[in-house]
Order: structure tokens, then sequence, then C-alpha cells
């Protein structure tokens, strides 16, 4: 019987100490929970406070970047206005001196015929381009004729063809619309000169 008081007692002694150990240990975690719970809430304040400056600054980036692509749009629309406006301007300018000169009688019948071949060349060279075909094929057919064959109208047309022609910023249209203007004034011009 002592034994058995003895196991009892030792088992009592054992049964306590853990239980003592288990509360320790419940205790010691229980501090350990909090302070990660703790830990967490701080971490997850600090990221909540990052994301809402990160929102801020990605908000003000994507208003810069509106605000840039505002002002390239605009800088685009100006250089469109001004190409626009230097393309008509040499246009106008162009006129003018031609008919000046023509006026002046400056344009020889040989001259007006090298020109007139020339255009008729380099145009056959051409295969795609932003007007019709059967614009394309009336300049040709105007620039195979001699200068003296050419009718005022038929230039005046191929000048508000090579004119819309040229918005595309072909160096083929430009000189067509030259030499059909210096015809053009030839016609009008030089011939009386020279008679």
């Amino acid at each position: 019987m002592d034994e058995l008081i003895y196991v009892i007692s030792l088992l009592i002694t054992i049964i306590a100490y853990l239980a003592a150990l288990t509360y320790w240990l419940g205790r010691r975690f229980e501090g350990i929970d909090w302070r990660f719970r703790d830990l967490e809430e701080r971490l997850s304040n600090r990221i909540r406070e990052v994301e809402i400056k990160l929102e801020g600054r990605i908000s003000n980036l994507e208003n810069r970047i509106n605000n840039l692509e505002n002002r390239i749009d605009g800088l685009e629309n100006k250089m469109r206005s001004l190409e626009s406006g230097l393309k008509s301007a040499l246009v106008n300018v162009n006129s003018l001196l031609i008919e000046y000169m023509g006026l002046k009688g400056l344009f020889s019948p040989d001259e007006v015929r090298v020109l007139t071949n020339e255009v008729g060349r380099v145009v056959d060279m051409v295969r795609a381009n932003p007007i019709s075909k059967e614009e394309l094929e009336f300049i040709k057919s105007v620039f195979s004729k001699d200068p003296d064959q050419m009718s005022i109208e038929e230039l005046e047309r191929v000048i508000e063809i090579a004119k819309r022609w040229w918005e595309d910023n072909s160096e083929i249209a430009f000189k067509v619309f030259q030499v059909a203007s210096i015809v053009r004034a030839y016609k009008l011009y030089g011939k009386k000169k020279q008679q």
C-alpha cells in the first residue's frame, strides 16, 4: 500500500508539474500570440498607409501622364496646322512666282517641253499613291501631249489633283504641280510675249 501511495503521490506531482507547465506555456504562447497580433495589426496599418500613399502617387502620375498626353496632342495639332499653313504658303508663293515669270515671258517652248517630258517620265514610275487610278491616268494623258496641245482646263485640273496629292508629302506631286503651273503660265502669257 505504501507503494500505491508513493505511485499516486508521484503521479499527482507529475500531473501538478504538467498542469503548471501547461499553464505557464499557455501564458507564454498567449503573450506571443498577442505580440504577433499587435505586430500583424501594426504591419497591416503600415501597409494601408503605404498603399494610400502609393495610390495618391499613382493618381498623381496618371494625372501628369494625361496632362502630357494632352499637351502632346495639342503640339501634334499645332504641327499639323503649321505644316498645312506652310504647304499652303508654298503653293501660293510658287503659283504667284510662276504666274509672274509666265507674264514676263521667261518660259521658252523648249524649256516647257523639257519640263513636261520630265513629269511624264516621273509620273510613269508612280504605282501607289493617295490619288485615284483615273486621276493618275489623267495626269499621264495630259503630260503625254505636246505642251501646245494641252488645254488650260486640263492643266488647272492637274494642278488641283497635284495639290491634293501633295498633302501626302509626295515630292512627285509637287513637281507635277509646279510643271503644270509653269505650262499653264506659258500658255496664258508666254506665247503672247513671243509673238
